[in-house]
Parts: structure tokens; sequence; C-alpha cells
């Protein structure tokens, strides 16, 4: 049976802890081994995928040099300590990831040129430096019918860049070799992860994906931040009206939460900015994502997996036994988790979640499609909210020099909101099951304001433009 990620972990950290004490130094470069431009005796590599180690051939003239040795968590260290004064008279142990040591045996052990292998690692270097000096959320390698290209998702769009190498098919098996997956499965989808640090010392868990096309493989990688989130509601662009409503439905602390709209609208960052202003050694604070996409000090979070039969709705099951003040449910997706949800906010807990549709409104149908009574919607639901990022014209209009955009005039991106207060009238209006138009009816007779009509405020005030506005809320949308 293999081993469970956090089975994995718990090993990991053991042997980092016994490297401290035997003096064995940490290898910081999580993509690559330095460069081997000498092939291993046949002895030599059969020695090394017993004990699971490698080790870089010093210079013949450098007699006093200390050889590099690479272990990892898989290494037999009672036997390699017993072997390293034989083969070395003087030498450094390192500890590294076990992939790098994998895929250094399996270029030694093709007897291929070592400087391919050096070449493939420079090239992810470069693309995972890139993406992470663009502030890129995710990375696309694809296969063409006539060659390979590189695409990031910047501020919601994906654009290509240039790779100063010719991109084949090596930098796809380095990718998955990296994320563990089988390399001669080509023809259905995989999924892995690996850690990333970049020269700036931002350190990023990578999701790694990939489908078979026609021309080959695709492979996403999204680039996730392992650091504790720093901003705030005011810092993503809220406006003070937005966020005092926000703060008036947490003092309640109880009922629920959601944000709605498509993939890459800023849910959960939302959420996570929400949590993160909430956060008190008086409250206890349980979230279930898919995946966890930020680490936040003092709260529990718990990543779904369902090979250990861990569901957004087994969780939360397990959850209401743990004495819970807050809980955050990644999305709400089908029926079970939608019950519970509910039935949460109604015993005295406050849930935020996330659901999938266009407006406000269309929550309450799709709440009610997924099997919550009038009744249920009416007693839990606090506050709905629909948001789109939409890019920020930057200050300095198109500056060149400007260190912000860099002369491209979009400086990051802006919400627009519409939200929805259930107050006393829509409250008995959702118990009853009134018709949505009825609901939207009343809103706007309290003072909503809608998406289109923030973002045309965001327009007048030069912070969108109206072609961005029209993008992602044209004037029919409802």
């Amino acid at each position: 049976m293999e081993p469970t990620r956090k089975e994995t972990q718990v090993k990991t950290d053991e042997i980092w802890q016994l490297s401290k004490m035997l003096g064995i130094s940490p290898w910081k470069d999580l993509l690559s081994l330095p460069d081997n431009q000498s092939l291993h005796s046949t002895e030599h590599l059969e020695l090394e995928r017993l004990l699971h180690f490698t080790f870089i051939v010093s210079d013949a003239g450098s007699a006093k040099q200390k050889s590099p040795v690479f272990a990892s968590e898989r290494t037999d260290f009672v036997s390699l300590f017993k072997y390293l004064p034989f083969l070395f008279e003087a030498y450094q142990l390192y500890l590294c990831p076990d992939g790098l040591i994998q895929q250094r045996l399996n270029s030694l052990s093709r007897d291929d040129n070592l400087d391919d292998d050096n070449q493939v690692s420079k090239i992810l270097s470069f693309i995972l430096e890139k993406a992470a000096q663009e502030n890129a959320s995710d990375i696309h390698l694809e296969s063409l019918s006539t060659r390979k290209q590189i695409r990031l998702r910047i501020n919601g769009s994906l654009k290509q860049i240039a790779i100063p190498e010719e991109l084949d098919e090596r930098l796809f098996i380095k990718v998955k070799l990296h994320s563990g997956m089988d390399i001669a499965q080509k023809r259905a989808p995989q999924d892995g992860h690996f850690p990333f640090i970049s020269n700036k010392g931002c350190h990023f868990d990578l999701r790694v994906s990939t489908v078979p096309g026609i021309y080959g493989e695709k492979i996403v990688l999204r680039l996730l931040p392992t650091t504790s989130i720093q901003f705030s509601l005011e810092e993503m662009g809220f406006s003070k009206n937005h966020i005092s409503i926000i703060q008036q439905c947490l003092r309640s602390k109880t009922g629920m939460i959601l944000f709605t709209g498509p993939t890459g609208s800023g849910k959960t960052t939302s959420l996570y900015s929400i949590l993160k202003e909430m956060q008190s050694e008086a409250l206890n604070i349980l979230t279930i994502e898919d995946p966890v996409e930020y680490r936040l000090n003092g709260i529990t979070q718990v990543e779904v997996n369902n090979l250990a039969g861990i569901s957004f709705a087994s969780a939360l099951r397990s959850f209401l036994r743990q004495d819970p003040d807050v809980l955050l449910v990644g999305e709400i997706r089908d029926t079970e988790t939608a019950q519970i949800a509910a039935r949460a906010a109604q015993t005295g807990h406050l849930v935020l979640s996330t659901l999938h549709s266009n407006n406000v409104f269309e929550a309450i149908h799709r709440l009610s499609n997924l099997g919550v009574k009038g009744d249920d919607i009416a007693t839990s639901l606090k506050l709905l909210v629909s948001q789109r990022l939409v890019p920020r014209i930057c200050s300095c209009g198109g500056n060149v020099n400007c260190k912000i955009c860099f002369g491209k005039g979009i400086s990051g991106r802006v919400p627009i909101l519409e939200m929805l207060k259930i107050t006393p009238a829509i409250k008995k209006m959702l118990s009853y099951e009134d018709a949505i138009s009825k609901i939207e009816k009343m809103s706007c007779s309290e003072g909503f304001v809608s998406m289109r009509e923030c973002g045309q405020r965001l327009v007048t005030e030069n912070i969108i433009s109206t072609l961005e506005l029209e993008a992602v809320c044209p004037e029919a949308f409802t």
C-alpha cells in the first residue's frame, strides 16, 4: 500500500531532523543537482541504485576537494555511511528531494549526454522564475502540431512567453518526474505537485495536471504560495461600503455568507481575507479546501483527499464535532454539502463558502436546485456576494519607466461586486419560495446595487476601462 502524502511528509521531517544531528547540509536548489560531466562506472551505478543516493565526480586535479554526495528520505543511511569512506577521501553529504536523485540515476543509466538533462533543468528554472516574477497564477505547457509553447496566466489573461532554448518533450518529462508522475503514461490524465523557491525566497507549492491531446500532452502548473496570506479586503480593492456590509454580517457570528462567480473571479481569495481579519485565539476556525491555496496560522486547514475518504461533506460533518465557531467550505458543489452547510449555519456557526453562479439571484436558484429548502435558505443565509476581477488602470498613464506596470498600463486587478444582504423582507420571500424576479424587485427597492452599476462607478473614477467592464459584465448582463 502506497504511503499517504501526510505519512510521507512525517517521514521526510524526521529525516531532516536527523540530518541536522549528523551534520548533513540541506540542498537548497529544489529543481536540479550540480552539472556532472562524467559518467559513473557500472559498479558505482549499482550501488547508487541499491542505496538510493548519487554523487558528483570531482576534478582529478582537486585531490582535497570534497565530493558532493546527495541523499534523500529513501536513502539507506546505515549502509551509505559504511561505504562512503571507501568511495571518497573527502566528501560533503547533502539532503535533497528524492525526485532529483531519481532523475540523475535515470540519466546516468541511459548513458545519455548529461548536458541535455542539465539544460532542461535550466529551462524549467527560467520558466518558473519568470512566472514568479510576473505574479502568474498558472503556467501552461502546450503541445501544438509543429512545436511546444509556454503561456502564463497573468491578471486573468494568458500570455505567451519567449524561451531562450527550443522546447521539446524533455521538458514535459522533467516536470512529470518532479511531480511524481508516471513518465510512461501519456494517454491518461495525471495529477501531482512539487515545491519551488524563487530567487527572491518566495515559496510555492506547484500543483501539476496533465491531459493527453492529439499533438501530445498539455501540462498546467498552478502556483500556490505557501507563505501566510498578507492582504486584506481593503488592499484587494473592496470599497468602504462593501467592507461595512460584510463586517455587519460577521458580527452575528452565525449564518452563511456565500461568494459566487466563475473560476478565477477571486472568490476564495476574498474568503481568506475575511478569515485573516477574523483570526483570534477566542475562535475555533476550520476549513476544508481543494486544494489549500493559502496557509493561515492559527487555523486548522484540511485538504480534500478522495482516496482517504475526505470530501467537503464528510469533513464538514466531522467539523461539527470539533466545537467550531467558524467553518470555511472551499466550494458547495453537491446536495449533501449544501444541506450540511445550511444546517451548520442554523445551529450557531458562521459558514463561509463559494458557489458557481453568474449573480446573487442565480445563487438562490442554485441552492434550491441543490436541494436546500426555502425555509432553510431563509434561516441560514446572511449575505450573498457575486464578484469579478477586472484589470486596474495604472496611475502612471502608461509610462514605460513605471516600476509598477512596466509600461503595460495595468496594475493588478480590482473586484467589481454586487451584494445581497438578507433583510427581513427578503427572508420572508425566501421562506415562501417566491419567484426570483420578485426577490430581485424587492432588493432593488431596498437599494441593491448591481455588479454593472458597481463597475460603471469604477469606470467613472478611472480605475477600470469601459472595455474591460464590457468583457466581464456586458450591458445586458443580469
